[in-house]
């Protein structure tokens, strides 16, 4: 079945489900395999990373209920003897959720000093119109299609007999994964066209963007552009405006944001203190292979311009500074070198954040005046950008 007649079913249900919203919502859930205990209603907040419980009740007799209303459609949990969960968008509507505990993903994390419980997957959601929404966008077969090929290259991937023989077949992982995220990106546009006060679209757009942060000012800027109603009083929709803004802040021409950190004797640097020269800030980690396979490169292109007023300043992501101190005393590069820092537990690093760096390698270009050049450049614009300032 194509595509165009997903969009158009998606476009069906978002146009059927809007005059039955009512002030509130019922949630009826009736599961098969657990008879009674403590149901509870979690929402997550991405922006601090925290869960929030909204309501708990009393299950009995594998039936439980939840009334209440939320100001906007949003994603919540649904969490059983603190045990079994489940995900679902929640809307000011009457919902009924048929579960069923067999064919649950179950895992142990308590090794790790986590939990161990078990993922729902054998449930059926009904009455919630931006559910419908998401359900179709997902098994969308313009998405599905990759499937059995992630699946194929991730049993290959935990097989691989060598890290060289694990890194060329993450290298495929990584080009499969930007194809399918590409086409992703088109839905969600067509979807966002037809459907621009849908909160499910909004949502689509957030969920894309978390795992491509590093999309352009540009197309960012697009897609926010289309949405109105509904759509923009969820918290999505407040959340991408918010990166938006960063975005923009980060532009070149933009002062860099400045900072403090500390270096592997404990000694305090300031970013600001290197006005005056060209800077590159190399965000890193001892773990991240692409990182380290580039310092070659760039010891190269330190030799190079260092005399004639370029520097480099090292960013690790290491939250442990052991790791940190190995990886310096292997690769021995000749720059600076600062740790970033995580002051908020389960968080991002404080100035990687500062940056909005998407991923590890991130480079970013100053000018002498601390003004950004290059945000998140490749190597080659950045080898282009200094011949240019600097002479070949």
């Amino acid at each position: 079945m194509k595509t165009s007649f997903y969009l158009f079913c998606l476009a069906a249900i978002a146009g059927c489900g809007e005059a039955k919203q009512s002030q509130g919502f019922t949630i009826e859930g009736k599961i098969n395999g657990v008879s009674s205990g403590l149901v509870r209603l979690n929402a997550y907040d991405e922006e601090t990373r925290t869960t929030k419980v909204l309501d708990s009740v009393k299950m009995e007799n594998g039936s439980f209920r939840f009334k209440g209303t939320v100001p906007a459609p949003e994603f919540v949990t649904i969490n059983i003897e603190d045990y079994w969960g489940m995900s679902l968008f929640l809307e000011n509507s009457d919902i009924k959720l048929d579960i069923d505990t067999t064919g649950s993903d179950h895992y142990d994390y308590t090794a790790y000093g986590d939990r161990k419980g078990a993922m729902l997957k054998n449930f059926k959601i009904s009455g919630s119109v931006n559910q419908d929404q998401w359900d179709a966008f997902q098994n969308n077969p313009g998405l599905k299609q990759y499937d059995a090929q992630f699946k194929a290259l991730n049993e290959a991937y935990s097989k691989a007999t060598s890290k060289d023989e694990g890194y060329k077949i993450k290298e495929q992982i990584d080009s499969l994964r930007d194809l399918s995220m590409a086409n992703r990106k088109k839905l969600v546009d067509s979807f966002v066209t037809a459907n621009p006060a849908s909160p499910a679209g909004a949502y689509m757009f957030y969920d894309y963007y978390r795992f491509n942060e590093a999309m352009p000012l540009n197309d960012m800027e697009s897609l926010l552009a289309k949405y109105s109603g509904a759509a923009k009083n969820t918290f999505y929709f407040n959340h991408l405006t918010k990166e938006l803004e960063k975005k923009r802040s980060l532009q070149p021409g933009k002062l860099a944001p400045d900072f403090t950190l500390l270096k592997p004797d404990s000694t305090q640097f300031t970013l600001s203190s290197l006005r005056g020269k060209y800077v590159m800030l190399d965000f890193w980690a001892s773990w991240c292979v692409p990182c380290r396979k580039a310092i070659p490169h760039w010891k190269e292109v330190y030799k190079k311009y260092q005399p004639k007023g370029f520097e480099i300043v090292g960013v690790t992501n290491d939250s442990r500074w052991k790791d940190w101190f190995k990886a310096l005393d292997e690769e021995k590069m000749p720059w600076l070198q600062v740790a970033d820092e995580f002051p908020v537990k389960n968080m991002p690093s404080r100035v990687g954040t500062m940056f909005m760096t998407p991923y590890l390698p991130c480079y970013i270009l100053l000018d002498k005046e601390g003004k950004i050049i290059l945000h998140n450049p490749s190597k080659e614009q950045i080898d282009e950008k200094l011949r240019e300032l600097l002479g070949a």
